[in-house]
């Protein structure tokens, strides 16, 4: 009686063990091999104040990046091609609908991996969503100098671009201590972008013994910049630090221009750095410096690349020549992590991007993971193709004053062109 009731409990047993290993391994990962496609969200600014980012930004970078991956049949997952599908929500630059959005895509849309909003405001709004539920961030336009920190407790959060601390302002201080500049004014928008641009100016400029004579908050809303270039021109720094976004930048530059204030150097924060800056200016724009730097001259790849995205983004006045090659950096690095993840497992992906270099058009690409190797990710510097731009003959030259330039420094830059 015994051993026929063993002889069939044995076989429900195994069977039961069978089926329940069999429905974790299809289980894990949110898909694994079982998936059909992969899905990617973002929350972003369709409309609102800084919806041209989705003209010249990260999002015609990605949209092209989608196009070229489903056309050539998806992406390799465990031997099974997969296309990609963007869930891409309108946040109207608007920090509380951006986190509601960042909440659907994880716990409706359930979306394996996140592209960042734009503006560092936004980011940081973002990235503890997007942790919280254990969906991979890859941050597009905006910096990270206040979020850094917190990056030792956010594993799944991954910071592009390069900013403030992370290295532009330290470079770019390095290269005027050289020429002898004693003096800066800075100009910043009241919010968090600018708040980081102007501690981390003045705390480098410290260091160096570097005299700041003033530090102006502006609102975003700014109209008439007279009283600040006049104030500037009475003080004459040796060098004018403008860290706002470009509905205060070109306003500024026309204002300075008018009331003939050149300072030996001008750097220019976000804007500076598109095409559509000397499409506007012209030779005016001889000598100004902008943040972030890359162009086709910075290596073979970016040369390809140049050619490729300029009619993407329709055309040369809507060339990012700070953070295009970045973002498309970060798509050439996602799709190869999956690749070796071989699913589409998160746990898995963050392990490859923690241990892992893959050849981008960045070059050697990896990242430096924060939090005793338990963190989010930055890039390290060796990875950025530059830090510190320079109009030179129309060329957005980098002048970083090591491996990565394209073009010496000029100090001080030329005075504006007769009008």
């Amino acid at each position: 009686m015994w051993k026929k009731v063993l002889k069939v409990t044995v076989p429900l047993t195994l069977c039961l063990v069978l089926v329940l290993s069999s429905f974790a391994f299809t289980s894990c990962g949110g898909g694994g091999t079982t998936a059909t496609e992969i899905l990617i969200g973002a929350s972003r600014d369709i409309t609102g104040p800084q919806a041209g980012f989705q003209t010249y930004g990260f999002a015609p970078l990605y949209k092209a990046w989608i196009e070229e991956v489903n056309a050539a049949g998806g992406i390799d997952v465990g031997g099974k091609k997969l296309p990609v599908r963007l869930i891409e929500y309108d946040d109207a630059s608007d920090t509380a609908a951006c986190v509601r959005n960042i909440e659907k895509l994880c716990t409706q849309d359930h979306v394996n991996f996140l592209f960042g909003p734009t503006g560092t405001a936004m980011l940081f709004a973002a990235a503890p969503i997007a942790n919280k539920n254990k969906t991979i961030l890859l941050c597009g336009e905006g910096g990270a100098t206040t979020l850094e920190p917190q990056l030792a407790n956010m594993p799944y959060v991954f910071a592009v671009l390069n900013y403030s601390n992370h290295y532009q302002i330290p470079v770019f201080c390095d290269l005027i201590e050289a020429k002898g500049a004693k003096t800066v004014y800075i100009c910043f928008m009241n919010d968090l972008h600018g708040a980081e641009y102007n501690l981390t100016m003045q705390s480098e400029c410290g260091l160096r013994g570097i005299t700041v004579v003033q530090a102006k908050s502006i609102p975003i809303n700014i109209t008439d910049f007279d009283p600040i270039v006049n104030e500037a021109k009475d003080l004459n720094p040796d060098v004018f630090c403008m860290f706002a976004y470009p509905d205060q930048n070109i306003p500024f530059m026309f204002t300075a221009m008018a009331l003939n204030f050149n300072p030996k150097c001008l750097l220019i924060g976000p804007g500076c750095n598109f095409g559509f800056f000397p499409l506007t200016f012209g030779a005016a724009l001889e000598g100004v410096c902008g943040e972030g730097a890359w162009n086709a001259k910075s290596s073979a790849a970016a040369a390809a690349f140049a050619a490729k995205v300029e009619p993407l983004v329709g055309g040369a006045g809507s060339m990012d020549w700070w953070g295009a090659d970045v973002y498309q950096a970060t798509l050439e690095y996602l799709k190869q992590a999956i690749e070796k993840a071989g699913t589409l497992d998160t746990e898995a992906i963050l392990e490859v991007y923690r241990t892992t270099h893959f050849v981008t058009l960045l070059g050697d690409t990896y990242w430096d993971i924060q939090g005793n190797g338990v963190g989010g990710g930055l890039l390290p510097k060796e990875c950025y193709l530059g830090q510190i731009g320079q109009w030179q003959n129309g060329v957005f030259e980098v002048v970083d004053n090591d491996a990565n330039n394209t073009a010496p420094f000029i100090y001080p830059k030329p005075a504006w062109p007769v009008q």
